[in-house]
């Protein structure tokens, strides 16, 4: 028995221990194994023990959540931290609906809830209702809903009558694309009583009693989400014959989110109280949509969401609650006070960035203020929110290859390198606390092609102003690394000049020679026509520490269609490498080029064929 192998779990490898076995006893001396019947019964053994090996080895991954693959276990092992992988979430906007002439004037109008709206998104029709009932008065005559929040999706209800009381008895919501945040739960006496009960969701047993009116909500190895209900301990027991009502809206998740630059309209699908004649005015448009969460999110947020114990006291708690309940957001940022630049004692700053777009709705900073953090975070903490700080990172590359080496056309290479280099910013940045690594990007860059023989990049960054017209306005911008001396430049705005619309630029100034990279310089505005020096002192800059300050800027109109100003630098070479702190988030420039305007091409690779 000492001299039995079990270690190998390949077919071939286990194949030969057993055919080594056979071959070590005396009845099978000079017997040709490779020749025989026996070979093919061996066959047989070593399929059987390498499927039983890999089965265990699956089976083995299966049981820890690092490891599982399958949706079924992921959930099941987060169940074990107290963790319910999110539900899709419904876009939502808020608009004002004004009810035109009412019939009979009456002294108030309800909303009723599920009133249904429509809209439409890139050529298809979305169903938007009001989750909730809203009662209004006139004022001066004017019949105004403020505010109302519409959410995307198809009411939807069903119904169970209990049977067996107890938690063991769970009723399956049989539908995909549920978003649990809009479920109400109500339990009817019975067929011959009408009587109804609000029941909600538990988020914290420990403030669940015997009489508590809650239900439990988990995700099921069909994928599919359940209710069920207290056992008399924690949570109210039901009786037989309850029946359970359950209303929630079947949602078509981020498909329905709408840029914030464009103009949505919603019209209504029926009445408000018996009258048609409203007016509609979007406040903010749909966004807030998202799918239902992934595997890798559930791995990440189970065991952080069971740390917190529902409770916001470090950062990390702040992450992992913000995460496990908001569906759009891509990336989350949290410092405490006493990390802030300048500090600020007594509060915490949230950061958040969305799949799309660059800042979250105030709608959804209020969402998970009022209904994530309050109950969670410390009294005497105060959360507050901060947007990203957004620096766009400018390329340009040139990339040498061998064209006889590769049956590939330089335009083909082009797009290897743009794929490249897309990837790395989708995978590595956008997002907090990503930075920018000049050689790892040149590496990619290299191995992109075995026919790539070398790269050369040259790195800018640029920060982008958005100023009121005909407003003065001051700037403090911070561009994360160390800039060049005299490669200071923006694209073309307006200035008014003694009542005449001038075209501007803005520049930096080193009076120093030759350059001192440890230096300062000011910032000028001159005529992006002629160069004529218009402000001969708008700001300051300093080089080594990368910031700029621009003070008292007054624009009085931007180039075609532009609505901002982009102010771009070149990198010194010796720190290519771009570092973020906090809410400072690194993207891809997106610029176009356009020459009048001063604006490059976000991207530029030039490639340089050799033999």
């Amino acid at each position: 028995m000492s001299d039995l192998r079990i270690a190998e779990l390949d077919f071939d490898q286990i194949k030969a221990n057993l055919k080594a076995y056979l071959a070590a006893k005396p009845e099978f001396t000079d017997y040709n194994f490779e020749g025989s019947g026996l070979s093919q019964l061996l066959d047989v053994l070593a399929y059987n023990t390498h499927y039983d090996a890999y089965l265990a080895n699956m089976l083995h991954n299966e049981a820890f959540l690092d490891s599982a693959i399958k949706r079924s276990s992921v959930v099941s092992k987060a169940k074990h931290l107290s963790y319910t992988p999110r539900s899709a979430r419904s876009a939502t906007a808020i608009v004002d609906i004004i009810v035109n002439s009412p019939t009979g004037n009456p002294n108030f109008l309800t909303l009723d809830r599920y009133t249904q709206f429509n809209t439409s998104i890139n050529g298809a029709s979305y169903t938007f209702v009001n989750p909730a009932s809203i009662t209004i008065s006139p004022i001066s005559g004017v019949y105004t809903f403020n505010a109302v929040e519409l959410k995307e999706g198809k009411p939807y209800n069903l119904s169970f009558t209990v049977v067996n009381p107890g938690p063991d008895e769970k009723y399956e919501l049989a539908n995909d694309n549920i978003d649990t945040s809009t479920m109400f739960v109500s339990v009817q006496t019975s067929t011959s009583n009408n009587t109804r009960t609000i029941f909600t969701r538990v988020d914290d047993i420990t403030k669940v009693n015997s009489l508590s009116n809650v239900y439990y909500l988990d995700e099921n190895y069909r994928g599919k989400y359940e209710i069920y209900f207290g056992d008399g301990v924690l949570g109210k027991l039901l009786t037989a014959g309850n029946i359970v009502s359950v209303d929630y809206l079947i949602t078509n998740a981020d498909s329905a989110n709408v840029s914030s630059t464009l103009n949505q309209t919603f019209t209504l699908s029926g009445t408000i109280s018996g009258n048609s004649n409203v007016s509609i005015s979007v406040l903010q448009n749909s966004t807030g949509g998202a799918q239902k969460e992934a595997i890798n999110s559930i791995k990440f947020n189970a065991p952080r969401n069971y740390i917190a114990q529902s409770r916001a006291v470090t950062a990390e708690d702040y992450l992992s609650s913000i995460e496990a309940n908001i569906g759009n957001v891509e990336s989350v940022a949290v410092w405490g006070g006493e990390e802030n630049d300048p500090p600020v004692y007594g509060k915490v700053f949230v950061s958040l960035k969305p799949y799309s777009g660059y800042v979250i709705s105030n709608s959804t900073k209020a969402a998970i203020k009022n209904n994530v953090l309050k109950a969670r975070n410390i009294v005497s903490i105060t959360p507050e929110f901060v947007d990203p700080l957004y620096t766009w990172i400018n390329l340009n590359v040139d990339v040498r290859y061998k064209y006889l080496q590769t049956t590939k056309s330089a335009s083909q290479i082009t797009q290897l390198v743009q794929d490249t280099i897309t990837n790395y910013f989708t995978t590595n940045l956008q997002k907090f606390n990503a930075d920018f690594i000049l050689s790892k990007l040149s590496g990619l860059i290299d191995s992109a092609d075995s026919s790539i023989v070398g790269n050369n990049i040259v790195v800018k960054v640029q920060k982008r102003i958005e100023p009121i017209l005909n407003t003065q306005q001051s700037y403090t911008l911070s561009f994360g690394t160390r800039l060049h001396p005299n490669e200071i430049n923006s694209t073309r705005f307006y200035v008014d000049v003694n009542g005449i619309l001038t075209p501007a630029r803005l520049k930096d100034l080193q009076s120093v020679t030759p350059q001192n990279y440890e230096g300062t310089g000011i910032i000028q505005v001159y005529n992006a026509d002629t160069g004529a020096i218009i402000n001969n002192l708008i700001g300051t800059v300093d080089y080594p520490n990368g910031t700029m300050v621009i003070e008292n800027l007054n624009v009085a109109g931007f180039y075609s269609d532009q609505l901002d100003i982009r102010i771009s630098a070149d990198v010194q070479e010796k720190s290519s490498d771009i570092n973020v702190v906090r809410n400072n988030i690194l993207v891809v420039d997106d610029s176009s080029l356009d020459k009048l305007a001063n604006r490059d091409a976000g991207i530029t690779i030039n490639i340089i064929s050799e033999s």
